[in-house]
C-alpha cells in the first residue's frame, strides 16, 4: 500500500499569521486584558472572604506584573522564591517591580472564580476561566496537514481529585492533559482528563477512552488531514470511524495486537523476522494497512494512508560489527517518526524554563503551566513567521531571549495599548510605547489611583571578612552626590561621601579614620 494522504512537505506551506509579530501583542491574544481584570476581581473577592472583608486591593496591572515575575523566576530558577529579594542575590527588576511580601500575598490569594458559585456540572470550573481563552486562541491557529495526539503532564504532587500517575513520563505525577499539536510543537487543542466524565458514556462504549479523546480533539480538524497517535489511542474501530464519519481524516499510529482483530494471527511471528524485515497486510478495500516491522524489537503500526512502500533505509548500531549499518525501513515507520513528536517537543520546550514554584493549590500550578504553554506557542509561531520571511538565524530570538523579553515587557506593562506593528520578526529589541499609547491606558480597580510609594535606596551588604581584611585593592573614592551617606563602620554614626572602591561601602577618612579601622579590625563583624 502506497501513500495516498497529504505529503509531509505540505506542512512547510502552512505558516499563516501576521508578519508583524509583537511579543506582548501575541501573548495578550491568548490571555487578554479582560482575563487579567477578572483575575484581579476574583482575587479581591477571595481575599475579602478569607480576611474578614479585608480586600487584597489589587488590579489587572499588578496581576500582569505578577505573571511576568513568574516567567522570569522560571527562567532564572532560584531554589527559593525569597532569594530574589535578598541583598546578596537579588534581581533588581524583580525587587523594583514588587515587594517580596506583596508577591507572596498575591500568590496566596490568586483565584479565578467565586468559590460561593460553583458549577457542579463542570469538574474544572475552578480553572475554566484560564482554559477557555487559551482554547479559543488555539482553535483559531492555522491547521497543518500532519498533526499528532499524545498525553501531556501538568506536574503537581499535592491534593487533587484528578491527579494521575503515569510512570513513563518525566513528571509522572500530576494532571493528565491530552494535546493535539502540529509537527513543530504548536498546541492546537487540548482536553484535561477528569475521570469518567471526560468523554460521554456513549463514545466511551463505542471507541474507548483513547478513541473518544481522539474524536473530541478532531472537532476543529478539516478533511484530508493525517493524525498520528501512539498505542494508547490507536485501534481498528477508531480508524474506521475517522474514515466514515469525519470527512476522510487519516490515521497512522502504533497499535496493540489485541486491537486489530483476527489479522494479528496472520502476521509473521517475531522469530521469523530479521532486522529490517517487515510483514504487511492490507484490507480488501485498501482502506487500512497493518505493518509489522522488526528493528531491535518488533513494532506494529496501523495506517489508513501509508503502507510499507516505498521503503527507505535508516542508520542503526550493530553490536556485532561495532558500527552503524543501514537497515531497511518501511515508509509508514519513517512517516510516523517524522510527524509524531510534536507534543514531546512542546513538553521539552516547557521543561527548559518551567514556572514551578512550590504551592499546595493545583489551580495555581495549572495557571503556571498554561502560562508556560502560551509562551512556547507564541515563540513557535514567531519562528514559523521568521521562516516565511527568511529571517537570518543571527536575527532570530531563541526561546530563552524571547521569554526574558516577554517577562520584562509584562513587568513594565502600564496598561497602554499594545500595537501589533510594534515588533517585526528578526528585531532583537523593543521600544517603549509612545505617549499616545500611555495616555489611552485604562486602570480599573481598587487602589489604582493611589500615588506610587517612594522606593527606598537599595542597601549594599557588607563584604565577607575574607574580602574586608585582605589588604588588597581597598582605595577610597569621593562620590559627588547631593546627600551624604551614613558611614558603615559599626561604631560610627557620621555621614560621609567617601566609598571603598572594592567593598562598595561608605566610610569616614578624615574625622574618625573609619576607613583604616574597618579594613584592619578583626574584633567586630559587619552588621
Amino acid at each position: 500500500m502506497r501513500c495516498r494522504g497529504p505529503d509531509i512537505a505540505d506542512d512547510e506551506l502552512v505558516a499563516q499569521g501576521t508578519s508583524e509579530m509583537n511579543i506582548l501583542y501575541c501573548f495578550f491574544e491568548y490571555l487578554g486584558t479582560e482575563f487579567w481584570e477578572m483575575v484581579a476581581e476574583q482575587s479581591n473577592i477571595y481575599s475579602a472572604q478569607k480576611r474578614d472583608l479585608k480586600s487584597l486591593k489589587t488590579n489587572s496591572i499588578e496581576i500582569i506584573h505578577f505573571a511576568g515575575m513568574q516567567l522570569l523566576m522560571g527562567t532564572l530558577k532560584y531554589p527559593q522564591g525569597k532569594l530574589y529579594w535578598t541583598r546578596d542575590l537579588c534581581v533588581p527588576i524583580i525587587r523594583d517591580t514588587m515587594p517580596r511580601d506583596r508577591f507572596f500575598e498575591l500568590r496566596n490569594y490568586l483565584h479565578f472564580v467565586d468559590l460561593n458559585c460553583p458549577d457542579t456540572n463542570d469538574k474544572l470550573w475552578k480553572i475554566r476561566p484560564i482554559i477557555n481563552p487559551i482554547l479559543k486562541k488555539c482553535h483559531s491557529l492555522p491547521r497543518t496537514k500532519h498533526m499528532s495526539i499524545d498525553e501531556q503532564m501538568i506536574p503537581f504532587a499535592g491534593r487533587c481529585e484528578y491527579r494521575q500517575y503515569v510512570p513513563s513520563k518525566p513528571n509522572p505525577l500530576g494532571l493528565k492533559n491530552f494535546v493535539l499539536a502540529a509537527r513543530d510543537g504548536i498546541v492546537l487543542d487540548f482536553e484535561i482528563y477528569v475521570g469518567k466524565d471526560t468523554i460521554s458514556p456513549e463514545i466511551m462504549k463505542n471507541l474507548g477512552l483513547g478513541g473518544g479523546i481522539v474524536q473530541t480533539l478532531c472537532r476543529t480538524i478539516e478533511s484530508s488531514c493525517v493524525l498520528y497517535t501512539d498505542r494508547f489511542f490507536t485501534s481498528l474501530k477508531l480508524a474506521e470511524h475517522l474514515i466514515a464519519n469525519n470527512n476522510q481524516i487519516f490515521l497512522t499510529g502504533t497499535v496493540m495486537t489485541n486491537r486489530i482483530g483476527p489479522v494479528s494471527t496472520k502476521l509473521k511471528p517475531d522469530k521469523e523476522l530479521q532486522r529490517g524485515a517487515w510483514d504487511e497486510k492490507v484490507r480488501n478495500d485498501d482502506n487500512i494497512c497493518i505493518v509489522k516491522w522488526k528493528d531491535t524489537k518488533a513494532v506494529t503500526l496501523l495506517s489508513t494512508c501509508t503502507g510499507g512502500e516505498p521503503a527507505t533505509t535508516c542508520q542503526r548500531w550493530c553490536k556485532v560489527r561495532k558500527e552503524k549499518i543501514d537497515v531497511t525501513q518501511p515508509a509508514v515507520v519513517k512517516t510516523y517518526n517524522t510527524c509524531m513528536g510534536g507534543i514531546d517537543l512542546c513538553d521539552r520546550l516547557i521543561a527548559y524554563y518551567r514556572s514551578s514554584m512550590r504551592t499546595k493549590k493545583w489551580t495555581v500550578r495549572t495557571f503556571c503551566h498554561f502560562l508556560d504553554l502560551v509562551v512556547v506557542n507564541c515563540w513557535l509561531m514567531y519562528m514559523r513567521c521568521c521562516k516565511v520571511e527568511n529571517v537570518e538565524s543571527k536575527h532570530k530570538l531563541g526561546l530563552l531571549q524571547y521569554r526574558l523579553n516577554l517577562a520584562k515587557a509584562l513587568m513594565k506593562y502600564d496598561g497602554g495599548r499594545v500595537d501589533p506593528n510594534f515588533m517585526r520578526p528578526g528585531s532583537r529589541s523593543q521600544s517603549s510605547p509612545g505617549p499616545s499609547a500611555i495616555s489611552n491606558s485604562k486602570i480599573t480597580d481598587v487602589g489604582c489611583d493611589e500615588p506610587p510609594a517612594k522606593k527606598n535606596r537599595a542597601v549594599v551588604p557588607h563584604p565577607l571578612p575574607e574580602t574586608r581584611l585582605d589588604n588588597v585593592g581597598h582605595l577610597p573614592r569621593f562620590i559627588d552626590s547631593k546627600n551624604a551617606s551614613k558611614c558603615r563602620h559599626p561604631t560610627c554614626s557620621s555621614k560621609c561621601r567617601t566609598m571603598c572602591v572594592k567593598c562598595h561601602v561608605f566610610l569616614c577618612i578624615l574625622k574618625n579614620n573609619c576607613f583604616e579601622s574597618y579594613h584592619s579590625n578583626k574584633n567586630f563583624g559587619p552588621h
